[in-house]
């Protein structure tokens, strides 16, 4: 049966049982049910990390709210077969483990009785009829203390017990790659890499052995090293996922495939490309869901949002994002299109890869083999009687004149550029042979970006040697400076602090939410150059960027660091991150 109840409903209700009980007061009640919302929990989660000390008098009153049963697993020994029916990540991600197994049934414990997704991720994983208990945080953090160390742990089994008895049958690799120990261990990998949130999985050979990486929050993390006999079956499983020549090593192969994870639908994209000890294989994870990020959640500060909501409002002219490859460049245009995209607006794309679907969109995969360009591919979008355009990436001399010829002619383009800032972009379209006077002319808005890393908000902690620290970090940015600029801009998230000496700083100290990095998820910096009178007539008399940043500052724009140093006293990152994807 559907129920109609609010979240404030359900608050209320659960409320009004505490209530009873004369636990809590309600502004204790209230500020729980601001820390859940702050570090993303659920009431129960929040209620008994704020109430330690009241958490076996909770539990009864949750347990009969929820009608679930209680379980207390602290101190219990979970058998590793038991405990291993699901990886660590998803456990220590969803608060979640797997204690008693009987017969088909499992018995699950969990802190948020209303993650019903991980529940059935449960069921379909293991082929196994859950029973759902409610524990507290604490007891989820002891049980999961049973599981084995490592990722290496879940691998060791499959490749032990089962992978050499494949490997000694002397079968061909295809015949072995649809052997369950093979298609098991690419599907933990991929899973393992999911639940960590990793964007990219790297299988790597070496002369011995085989090296598993995931690209966590930009860093590559060693994760598992494999036996090197591993590579020929789990290479051919890739391919057959991907639907490769299995029998082609001399060149490099793209392909994809697509699978579900707790309810995720995620696109896998296939690098295969021959090295000195065989294949190396790069797997982008596209998770389409995780990605429908909104221009403010991508880290746009509330002035340079503004710039960017107006500029994209224009009927036609050209918007150009810019940065390093794996700087979210195609995110953020992705995120404009969804907001330009209406009814009775034709939208076309030309990409090199398609990232993701975008309902309601027109988007077109380059195909050089087959003589489809960007070039030539926007050649053929122009007589679909587009009004908006988005060119994957500006790369030669030729796309660029078509980009900057459609938006002469009445059309929106969105393309992307390589540049180190937002001030070489006009020199970069230049030393092309676009004319100036057309560069500026056509030319609405363009952004720089790149992506730190956010701090943690499960273990984010005060910086206490704040001195030491501004000390440490003044010698390469102009702290001071930049705080009173930020506040003049009232750009500060708290305006009430009168001195730069008064900003507090944060760090994360690290947690099983975080791998213990201190950090969760990226958020971006920007630098946002609105192609204006001032600016447009700078370009004609001297497109340098040295000439083009001198007019945008006297005007207010934000570099990139101030826009990186505002989320640093905004608690948002750190100096180290700011430092690590601005210094030159």
């Amino acid at each position: 049966m559907m129920s109609f109840f609010t979240k404030e409903d359900q608050y209320n209700k659960l409320w009004h049982k505490l209530e009873k009980s004369n636990l809590l007061t309600k502004e204790a009640f209230n500020k729980a049910l601001r820390f859940s919302k702050q570090a993303d929990l659920h009431i129960i989660e929040a209620l008994f990390e704020q109430n330690a000390s009241q958490s076996e008098k909770l539990s009864k009153i949750f347990a009969d709210y929820y009608k679930l049963p209680w379980v207390t697993l602290r101190r219990k020994v979970i058998a590793n077969y038991v405990i291993n029916l699901i990886p660590k990540e998803v456990a220590e991600q969803n608060s979640v483990v797997i204690f008693k197994k009987l017969n088909q049934n499992i018995h699950v414990a969990l802190t948020n009785p209303d993650n019903k997704q991980v529940i059935e991720f449960i069921k379909r994983k293991t082929g196994l009829e859950p029973e759902v208990h409610l524990t507290s945080p604490l007891d989820i953090k002891d049980a999961i203390r049973n599981y084995p160390s490592e990722i290496k742990s879940e691998f060791a089994l499959i490749i032990e017990d089962s992978l050499r008895q494949a490997l000694a049958s002397r079968e061909p690799p295809e015949k072995i790659a649809e052997f369950v120990p093979v298609i098991k261990i690419v599907d933990t990998i991929i899973e393992q890499a999911l639940a960590k949130n990793a964007s990219d999985i790297h299988i790597e050979p070496s002369e011995s052995f085989l090296t598993i990486r995931f690209r966590i929050d930009g860093l590559l993390n060693k994760i598992v090293e494999l036996p090197k006999a591993t590579l020929p079956p789990l290479l051919t499983r890739i391919k057959l996922l991907s639907n490769l020549k299995i029998d082609e090593f001399r060149i490099p192969q793209d392909g994809r495939f697509n699978i579900s994870f707790q309810s995720r639908d995620v696109a896998i994209r296939v690098s295969i490309i021959p090295t000195l000890y065989g294949s190396k294989i790069v797997m982008r994870l596209l998770d389409r869901k995780r990605q429908e990020f909104t221009l403010k959640k991508l880290g746009l500060n509330k002035k340079d949002f503004a710039i960017v909501k107006k500029e994209i409002t224009k009927p036609f002219g050209m918007i150009l994002v810019t940065g390093p490859t794996g700087s979210g460049k195609t995110t953020t245009l992705y995120a404009i299109l969804r907001m330009l995209n209406k009814e009775g607006v034709n939208i076309s794309t030309i990409e090199d890869p398609i990232e993701y679907g975008l309902a309601g969109i027109s988007q077109t995969q380059i195909n050089p083999v087959a003589g489809l360009t960007f070039a030539n591919g926007l050649k053929s979008l122009l007589r679909q009687d587009p009004n908006i355009l988005m060119v994957g990436e500006i790369r030669d001399l030729e796309t660029a004149s078509l980009a900057v010829n459609a938006a002469m002619t009445g059309h929106l383009v969105l393309s992307t550029l390589h540049t180190n800032s937002a001030y070489q972009t006009m020199q970069r379209l230049i030393e092309m042979d676009i004319q100036p006077f057309l560069a500026a002319s056509v030319t609405n808005l363009i952004i720089g970006q790149r992506l730190v890393r956010q701090i943690c908000n499960r273990c984010k902690v005060r910086v206490e040697a704040r001195k030491k620290l501004l000390e440490k970090y003044s010698t390469f940015f102009s702290l001071e400076s930049i705080w009173e600029k930020l506040k003049k801009l009232n750009l500060l998230a708290s305006q009430s602090i009168k001195s730069f000496q008064d900003n507090k700083l944060y760090y994360g100290k690290g947690c099983q939410h975080c791998n213990q990095t201190g950090f969760k998820g990226r958020l971006g910096i920007y630098e946002v150059l609105e192609i204006n009178n001032e600016i447009h007539q700078a370009i004609l008399k001297n497109y340098s960027s040295d000439a083009i940043k001198k007019v945008a500052l006297a005007q207010n724009s934000m570099t990139m660091v101030e826009d990186g140093l505002l989320k640093v006293f905004n608690g948002l990152t750190t100096f180290e991150e700011v430092l690590r994807e601005t210094r030159e």
